[in-house]
């Protein structure tokens, strides 16, 4: 495949380089469209091409975020309910694409060994196969070693966060997303961004005043689909965000690339927003929708001692469909038609993109 040829030729960063490694990585959506679940439906490795190309890029941090855009819940249909095993990764009935999609659990272990290690469950196709599905979903990124954040399992507490260690600090990540699509949340298990009680803000707040937490980072599903600019409501969160004690805040949804900026907290402290990071990897084929960035970022302390998030960098990347066959995800620098992209990410992003190696390459 072009894909598993793509990566055994993406260079490495030398050995002990200060630019090869990041605290903390963070892409944007998978959205396994139709054509990308037949195309592993159709090849013994499933879906692990189609994130061959960009697996080292993903491993580069200690911690790397993702956001599943959608259930992975094992043989259930589009009626919520069990049905027999197609024997297959795509079916169109267990295993389904845009409006409720499903995707075959094998994703999540794809997903571990491309390098992530914390996945967002959070977002508006959360409930495209009901209270089950969520459970399974869950139970699909456990067996596969994955925890995740913004969705919580029947009968199970609603412990919205889960924390990491990354560089002798402790981590905690908080999910939220606007919508769950106009699908009931009968048993309250994906977190609200807006309508949450608890507010996102409190939870925050209370994560943050945590002994032993050093760092909260939000990862809100928000905002307009297909709009460069974050919109009025994004702003408003993530200022009430940074002010109740986010050390950053990164966002998904729009499936574009919206811009960065940095906020100044109440307290003080200057606070990184990401407010989208565009797709992962879908079958979207329009140059903003096909672009796509991996946030890097450090933590360190400021003169109050306190974690800040620092030297924050992207890589460009870009969805194919080669000719021989696969939708699959490289950095952009990889490709033949990688320089738009590039191009594209640092007109939205703006400076700092990094280079294959992740050394600054502006």
């Amino acid at each position: 495949m072009l894909a598993l040829a793509l990566l055994s030729c993406t260079p490495t960063a030398p050995s002990g380089g200060s630019c090869a490694r990041a605290d903390l990585a963070f892409a944007g959506d998978v959205l396994l469209h139709q054509l990308i679940q037949q195309d592993a439906a159709g090849r013994p490795e499933g879906f692990a091409p189609a994130f061959a190309p960009i697996t080292a890029a993903l491993s580069r941090a200690d911690v790397t975020v993702v956001n599943l855009e959608g259930p992975a819940a094992r043989n259930i249909g589009l009626g919520n309910r069990e049905i027999a095993d197609p024997g297959t990764l795509y079916d169109n009935r267990a295993y389904t694409g845009f409006p409720r999609f499903n995707y075959h659990p094998s994703i999540a272990g794809v997903l571990r060994n491309a390098g992530v290690d914390v996945v967002q469950t959070a977002n508006n196709h959360a409930l495209d196969r009901g209270a089950i599905g969520v459970d399974l979903t869950l139970q699909a990124l456990v067996e596969a070693g994955l925890p995740s954040t913004g969705t919580h399992a029947r009968g199970t507490e609603a412990t919205w966060h889960v924390t990491r260690q990354v560089s002798g600090r402790t981590v905690a990540f908080v999910a939220c997303t606007y919508s769950t699509n106009g699908l009931t949340n009968g048993r309250s298990q994906v977190l609200g961004c807006y309508e949450n009680t608890p507010s996102v803000p409190n939870l925050i707040q209370t994560l943050a005043d945590t002994p032993g937490i050093d760092a909260v980072i939000l990862l809100p599903h928000w905002g307009t689909e297909y709009s460069a600019r974050p919109n009025a409501r994004q702003r408003r969160l993530a200022q009430a965000a940074a002010d109740a004690g986010a050390t950053a805040i990164v966002g998904a949804h729009p499936h574009v690339l919206q811009p960065m900026e940095t906020l100044t907290a109440r307290d003080g402290r200057q606070v990184p927003v990401a407010y989208s990071l565009g797709n992962l990897i879908s079958s979207q084929w329009s140059l903003p929708n096909r672009t796509g960035a991996i946030l890097y970022l450090d933590l360190a302390r400021d003169e109050a001692g306190r974690t800040v998030a620092t030297n924050l960098r992207y890589l460009p990347t870009r969805v194919e469909r080669f000719a021989q066959g696969g939708v699959a995800v490289s950095p952009a620098a990889l490709l033949p038609n990688g320089p738009a992209s590039v191009a594209h990410a640092r007109q939205v992003l703006g400076p700092r993109a990094v280079g294959l190696d992740g050394c600054l390459a502006d």
